[in-house]
C-alpha cells in the first residue's frame, strides 16, 4: 500500500527461503511487480502460472482477479474467485474482491447479491450493511438503503454507531425532519448516550438551530461536570462562540477546560485556532505542539501547526509541519496547497507547479487548486499555459466567482482591459457582495487613470444598494485620487459605520487626516477602529506614525510595543521603534531594547534602512568600528540616502576620519529632503570646517 516495493520483495524472499512454495510470498512479489501499471501484461502469465499450482488459495485468486479486471477481462477474474469461493465460501477478503470485480463489470444483480452473502458471513458485523447501503444509495435505491440501516438498527438497539448512521443517512437525504427523529429516538432509547447528544447538537448546529444545539451542550455540561464529556460539550460550546464572534466568552470557557485538563486536545486545538485567528503565531505553535506530542499522527494538527509557523515567519518548519500532514493523510488538500504557496513565495515555481499537477490528477475539477496555477501561470508569464488552465476552470463551474476572476486578471495581464472589465463585471454579478471584484475593477480602472467612470459606477451601485459598506469605502479612495477630501471622508465614515471590521477605510480615513497634519482627527479615527479590531497591526502601526509626527514619543513606542505584542515578526514595527528608542531616548535601558530588536537585521533583513538602523544603535552604544563597518554597508546599497548618509558622516566624525565624515556629512545636506538630524549634520560639518 505504500509502495515500498522493494521491501515487499525483500520481505517475500525471506519467506521463499525458508518456504519455496509458499503461495502467498509468491503473490506478493508478483503483486509487486504490477504495483507498475505498464507491467501489468508482463506479470498476468506468472499470475495465471501461479494460480495453476494453487488454484483455490484466495491470495493468488485476488491477485489473479485483480490483474484480470485491469484488463477488463471480468468473466475470467469471475471464474478465477468463484473457483477460490468454492473451496472458501466465508472467506470475506474474497467476497469483497468479488463484489468489486462484478462493480466493474457493472454486474449490479450480482454485486448485491454478494453483499448480502457477506451480511450472511458475519451477520453482526455493520460495515458490511453499511457497504451495501452505500451501493444501493448509489444505484438511487434509497428505500432499499433506509431499510438495511433499519434492519441493522433493529439487531442491536443500544448500539449508538448504527442509530448515528441512519441518522446521518436522512441527512444526506437532507431530510432533516426524519435525521431528528432518529436521534430523539435513540435520545429516548439510550439516555445515557452522550454521542446520541453531540450527534444531536452537531445536527443542529449545521441546519442553523444555534439555540437547541447550546441547550443540548449545556445539558452534558452539566451532566458531566468535570469529567471528559462535559469539557468536550463545554469546547464545542466556545466554539459557537468563537465562530459567533464571541471571542472574550470563547477563550474563558477554553482556559476553564485547560485548567481542569491542561492537556484536553479538543480544547488545545481550539485555544490554537484562537490564536492563529489574532495572528498570534507564537501561542498557537505552542497549542499545537503540546497536542502533537500526545498524538503525532493527527494529521489536521501538523496542518495546523503548518499555519501557526507560516505566522511566526518559521517558513521551513512551516514546509516540514504541511509535508508531514500529507504523508499522513494523502487528502490532506489544505496542506497541498499551502505547501503550493510556500513554494511559489520562495520562488520555486516549478515545484510549485508540480504539487499543483499532482493535486489536480486527484481531483481535476479542483476550482480553487486551478484558480492558484492561473496564478502561477500569471507570475511566470506563461501566457499559453494560462489560456488552458482558464479553459479548463471554465469547464469546471463556467459562471463560478473565481473563474470570472481568473479570466479577469489573464485579461488584464494581457493588456486586454475591456475584456478585463466584462469579465469583473460578470464575477460582480455573480457575487454582488464580494469585495474582489468590486475592488479589482476599481484599482483596474484608476490605473488607467478612469476616475470618472469608475466614480459614476460607484455611485450607481450606492443609489441602488446604499448600505453596500465596499462601494462606498472604494468610492472615498477614488474621491481622495481625486482631491475631493470633505466627500472622501464622509464615504469613509459612512463604510466605516457599515462594516467595522473592514479595517481598509478605517486606515485610509485616518491616513487622509494625517497627510493633512489634522493629527487629532487622525488619532480620534483610528482609536475607534481600534475599539472593532485591536488586533489590528495596521491600525496600530497607523497610530504609531500618527503619534511620531506629532512628536509625542512615548505614544508612538506605546503602539508599536503592541504591534509587536500581535506579532513579534513585524520587522519595520521593530525598526521604527529601535529608531525612537536611539533617537529620542538614548538612556543605556532603551539602547539595550532598541539593539534587541535590531540585532538580526543584518542576518535576515538586510534592507539598506535596516541596516543603518543597527549600525546607528551600535554607534550610540560605543561599538563605533562595528557602527561604521553596517552604515557603511548600508550605503552601499542606497548611496543616495540622506539620512544614512549623515550616520555615517557623524560616526565617522566621532572616529577620528574627518575626511571621510565631510564626505558623507555633505552629500546628505545636498538633497532637499528634510529628516531629523538635518540640524546636527549642519553643526558637525560646520564643525570639521572651522
Amino acid at each position: 500500500e505504500a509502495r515500498l516495493t522493494q521491501n515487499v520483495s525483500d520481505a517475500a524472499d525471506k519467506v521463499l527461503k525458508i518456504n519455496p512454495r509458499h503461495p502467498q510470498a509468491h503473490a506478493l512479489k508478483i503483486a509487486a511487480q504490477a504495483v507498475a501499471r505498464e507491467m501489468i501484461p508482463s506479470v498476468v502469465p506468472k499470475a495465471e502460472e501461479l494460480s495453476r499450482q494453487f488454484p483455490t488459495e484466495p491470495d493468488v485468486a485476488i491477485l489473479l482477479a485483480t490483474l484480470y479486471g485491469q484488463e477488463q477481462r471480468y468473466r475470467e477474474a469471475e471464474a478465477t474467485l468463484r473457483r477460490a469461493l468454492e473451496a472458501h465460501p466465508r472467506d470475506l477478503d474474497l467476497l469483497n474482491n468479488f463484489s468489486l470485480i462484478l462493480i466493474q463489470a457493472k454486474d449490479m444483480a450480482g454485486t448485491e447479491t454478494i453483499m448480502r452473502r457477506m451480511i450472511d458471513t458475519e451477520p453482526k458485523a455493520m460495515e458490511h450493511r453499511v457497504r451495501l447501503a452505500r451501493f444501493y444509495i448509489e444505484q438511487a435505491a434509497f428505500g432499499k438503503a433506509e431499510a438495511v440501516l433499519r434492519d441493522a438498527v433493529a439487531l442491536d438497539p443500544n448500539n449508538e454507531q448504527r442509530r448515528l448512521i441512519l441518522a446521518e443517512f436522512f441527512v444526506s437525504r437532507k431530510d432533516i425532519p426524519s435525521a431528528e427523529r432518529v436521534l430523539l429516538d435513540a435520545a429516548a432509547q439510550i439516555p445515557y448516550s452522550s454521542h446520541i447528544q453531540f450527534g444531536l447538537a452537531v445536527l443542529y448546529r449545521k441546519n442553523g438551530q444555534d439555540g437547541k444545539a447550546r441547550e443540548r451542550y449545556t445539558t452534558l455540561i452539566d451532566d458531566y461536570k468535570g469529567k471528559p464529556v462535559g469539557l468536550e460539550a463545554k469546547v464545542k460550546l466556545a466554539e459557537m462562540d468563537f465562530l459567533a464572534g464571541r471571542q472574550a466568552e470563547a477563550e474563558r470557557q477554553v482556559q476553564e477546560v485547560l485548567k481542569e485538563n491542561p492537556r484536553s486536545s479538543d480544547g488545545l486545538i481550539l485555544s490554537g485556532r484562537m490564536a492563529l485567528a489574532r495572528r498570534n503565531g507564537k501561542d498557537a505553535v505552542q497549542a499545537f505542539r503540546i497536542v502533537l506530542h500526545d498524538q503525532p499522527d493527527m494529521a489536521m494538527g501538523h496542518y495546523l501547526l503548518g499555519r501557526a509557523y507560516q505566522l511566526t515567519g518559521e517558513t521551513n518548519l512551516a514546509m516540514e509541519s504541511f509535508e508531514r500532514a500529507v504523508a499522513l493523510y494523502p487528502d490532506q488538500v489544505e496542506a497541498k496547497r499551502s505547501l503550493v504557496v510556500l513554494e511559489s513565495k520562495s520562488g520555486r515555481y516549478q515545484q510549485a507547479r508540480a504539487r499543483l499537477d499532482d493535486l489536480l490528477k486527484q481531483r481535476p475539477d479542483d476550482l480553487e487548486a486551478l484558480d492558484m496555477l492561473m496564478a502561477l501561470d500569471l507570475t511566470t508569464k506563461s501566457w499559453p499555459e494560462a489560456e488552458r488552465t482558464l479553459r479548463r476552470m471554465q469547464a469546471a463551474a463556467k459562471d463560478s466567482l473565481l473563474t470570472h476572476m481568473a479570466e479577469g486578471r489573464l485579461h488584464q495581464a494581457r493588456g486586454r482591459y475591456e475584456s478585463a472589465v466584462a469579465a469583473y463585471e460578470r464575477a460582480i454579478a455573480v457575487a454582488p457582495n464580494d469585495p474582489e471584484p468590486l475592488l479589482s475593477l476599481v484599482k483596474l480602472e484608476v490605473a488607467r487613470g478612469s476616475l470618472k467612470p469608475v466614480k459614476t459606477r460607484l455611485e450607481t451601485m450606492i443609489g441602488k444598494q446604499p448600505d453596500h459598506s465596499y462601494a462606498h469605502g472604494l468610492l472615498g479612495e477614488v474621491l481622495v485620487i481625486a482631491g475631493d477630501h470633505s466627500g472622501a471622508e464622509a464615504h469613509f465614515e459612512r463604510a466605516t459605520a457599515l462594516n467595522p471590521k473592514w479595517i481598509t477605510p478605517w486606515l485610509n480615513w485616518g491616513s487622509l487626516w494625517l497627510r493633512q497634519k489634522r493629527f487629532d482627527q487622525a488619532v480620534l479615527v483610528v482609536k475607534n477602529g481600534l475599539k472593532d479590531n485591536a488586533e489590528s497591526e495596521e491600525l496600530h502601526m497607523l497610530l504609531a506614525s500618527i503619534h511620531s509626527a506629532q512628536g509625542i514619543i512615548d505614544e508612538a513606542i506605546r503602539a508599536y510595543d503592541a504591534v509587536l505584542g500581535l506579532n513579534p515578526k513585524n520587522v519595520l514595527a521593530a525598526n521604527n521603534l529601535a529608531v525612537l528608542l536611539t533617537d529620542h531616548k538614548g538612556d543605556p535601558q532603551s539602547l539595550e531594547k532598541a539593539f534587541v530588536l535590531s540585532r538580526d537585521f543584518e542576518k535576515e533583513t538586510p534592507h539598506p534602512l535596516f541596516l543603518d538602523t543597527l549600525g546607528w544603535v551600535r554607534f550610540k552604544m560605543g561599538q563605533r568600528e562595528e557602527a561604521i563597518r553596517l552604515l557603511k554597508y548600508a550605503v552601499a546599497k542606497f548611496p543616495e540616502a540622506p539620512v544614512l548618509n549623515y550616520h555615517l558622516g557623524v560616526a565617522f566624525f566621532h572616529s577620528g576620519k574627518p575626511a571621510e565624515a565631510r564626505t558623507h556629512l555633505s552629500k546628505s545636506l545636498k538633497a532637499a529632503d528634510q529628516f531629523d538630524g538635518r540640524r546636527e549634520a549642519e553643526q558637525v560639518l560646520a564643525q570639521i570646517e572651522g
